[in-house]
This record gives C-alpha cells, sequence and structure tokens, in this order.
C-alpha cells in the first residue's frame, strides 16, 4: 500500500523537524492535518449535519483544512486567533485567550477546534480546558490536540514569565511555546465535570495509510453531557 495525503491525494512525503514522512510534498499538510481530517471525518461533520444551527469555533485555522470545513460547514463555521495576520488565508476574528473566554456565554458553541493551541494560552492549561468546556452545548465536542503529551514528565508552565523566546525554546521546545504538557494531561481531560472523552477511532493501519507513524498525531475529543 503507497500511503496517500487524504487533503490532495499526492503520494509524496518529505522530512519536517527531523521525522521522516511528516509532511505532503505537494500541499503542505503534516501529520496532524492528516489525522485531524479523519477525525473530523468521524467527530464534527456528523455533528454538524445533526445541529445545522450550530456553531463551530476553529482556533488557528490551518491552511491545510481551512477550505474543506469551510465548504462543509458554511457560515456557522468561525476561525479566530490572537494574532490573525497570521492566517491570510481565513477571515480570523481577534481572540486573545484566556482574556476573551467572557466574550462567549455558556453553551454557546457545537464544537471547539484547536490544535496545538493551547501551549501557547498563557495561564494554567486546566483553567482554559474547564473554560472552553463551559462553552459548549449539551452534546458538543472540543476536538484538540496538542504537542506530545509528553509521556515520563508531568506539565511544566508559566513560559510567559520568562524573558526571551530562546529560554521558552530551552524550556517547552519552541519560542511561542508557554508549557509542556505532559503524563497529567489525559486525567485532566478525563476528570473535568460534565462530559466525557470519545475514543478517537484512529488505527496505526490508518495512520500508515496516511504516512503517518505508530500512535502519533493523537487527537481528543470530549464530548459535554
Amino acid at each position: 500500500m503507497i500511503p496517500a495525503c487524504n487533503i490532495c491525494s499526492a503520494n509524496e512525503f518529505v522530512e519536517y523537524r527531523g521525522r521522516a514522512g511528516e509532511q505532503c510534498a505537494n500541499c503542505g499538510a503534516k501529520a496532524r492535518h492528516r489525522i485531524g481530517l479523519e477525525v473530523y471525518k468521524r467527530h464534527l461533520f456528523p455533528l454538524a449535519e445533526e445541529r445545522p444551527n450550530g456553531r463551530i469555533l476553529h482556533m488557528a485555522p490551518e491552511a491545510a483544512l481551512y477550505e474543506i470545513l469551510k465548504d462543509r460547514l458554511g457560515g456557522r463555521y468561525l476561525t479566530s486567533d490572537a494574532a490573525p495576520e497570521r492566517y491570510p488565508h481565513a477571515p480570523c476574528l481577534k481572540l486573545f485567550f484566556p482574556q476573551d473566554f467572557d466574550l462567549f456565554p455558556e453553551g454557546y458553541f457545537t464544537a471547539i477546534l484547536h490544535n496545538h493551541v493551547l501551549e501557547h494560552i498563557p495561564g494554567h492549561y486546566g483553567d482554559h480546558l474547564e473554560e472552553f468546556t463551559r462553552l459548549l452545548e449539551p452534546g458538543g465536542r472540543m476536538i484538540i490536540s496538542v504537542p506530545g503529551p509528553y509521556k515520563g514528565i508531568p506539565t511544566r508552565e508559566g513560559g510567559e514569565h520568562l524573558a526571551t523566546d530562546a529560554e521558552r525554546l530551552e524550556q517547552f521546545l519552541q519560542g511561542d511555546h508557554y508549557k509542556l504538557l505532559g503524563d497529567d494531561f489525559v486525567p485532566s481531560l478525563e476528570a473535568l465535570r460534565g462530559g466525557h472523552l470519545i475514543d478517537m477511532g484512529i488505527s496505526d493501519e490508518q495512520r500508515a495509510a496516511l504516512s503517518v507513524r505508530p500512535g502519533k498525531a493523537p487527537f481528543f475529543i470530549w464530548q459535554r453531557d
């Protein structure tokens, strides 16, 4: 079986940051984008069809996925970022979390998508997860991914208090990361009140078909009761 990109159907994959086969040579989609699309097919699109008036918030909308999601979800698909200029392909609302959590009432969104975003938000990630879940309507879903989470270490936070990007790079592996999520991340998701985790449903065989290494690019789907 020759791996193929599920976004553009290309069959060539190249190294990205030392990871072989990580990036599609044609459209640039990384492993988390290819896995993300499969997760959305299973856990987002059916929910959106059931709730045609529901709102979907996509934070830091990746160029590889934006057009697919916009075409599928239509006008209820909202995008946002703290620096909208970084996403010229999408009409992003300028939202800066955690401050802007207060802009939305409880249960405002049917789904919230944030992939490799949580590590960029200053403050304690547990507080942010609680706020995101508060914004979901009953039966709504938060679909997220984070770097790692890294096994064998506890979460480290506080990068917003460091003086330079170089310090953050050393401690959190990227100059604009404020935290490094560890062993406590999944238990924290499982312990969130008012909902539960759903299995993402992507096997390693399906990963291989998308040129993704076994167990990599995990997504977490939390559904409000």
